[in-house]
Parts: structure tokens; C-alpha cells; sequence
């Protein structure tokens, strides 16, 4: 989006914006689960999980407020 600033893009933001992030969340999320929470070294190394873990509930986090952030979208175009 050349030529588009911060201000810009967040007039061009609608509710199907924030389902989108939702959906890309969740992928990640899920990717992060399957791929990094069932090794055997996350189940192992404390030191290793931690920060994974973290992940995960920022991760959680921002699903949340992209969904709250979605729904008050929706809400002020219909």
C-alpha cells in the first residue's frame, strides 16, 4: 500500500479487516501448538517453553482485542 499512512489505512479498516487477523491468529497459533507445544523439548526444557508459552498468550491477547476491535467495527458500519 504505497503512499498509504497509519491514519490513512485505519479510514480504510472494516469489520472484514479484523476477521482476517482473527483468522491469521489463529493459524499461528495453532502452528505454534502442533509444531513447537507437542515437541518433546518444549515438554523438557523449562528455559525453552517459557517464551513459547508467552507467545501463545500474547498471541491469545491480541485475538481477543482484534475481536472486540472487530465487532465495534461492525457495529459502526451497520
Amino acid at each position: 500500500m504505497v503512499g498509504l499512512n497509519k491514519n490513512n489505512m485505519k479510514e480504510i479498516l472494516d469489520d472484514f479487516h479484523y476477521h482476517e487477523m482473527l483468522d491469521r491468529i489463529h493459524v499461528i497459533a495453532c502452528n505454534i501448538e502442533d509444531h513447537l507445544v507437542q515437541h518433546p523439548v518444549f515438554k523438557l526444557d523449562k528455559e525453552i517453553s517459557k517464551p513459547i508459552e508467552d507467545a501463545l498468550f500474547n498471541l491469545a491477547e491480541a485475538y481477543q482485542i482484534t475481536g472486540q476491535r472487530g465487532i465495534k467495527e461492525n457495529e459502526k458500519n451497520n
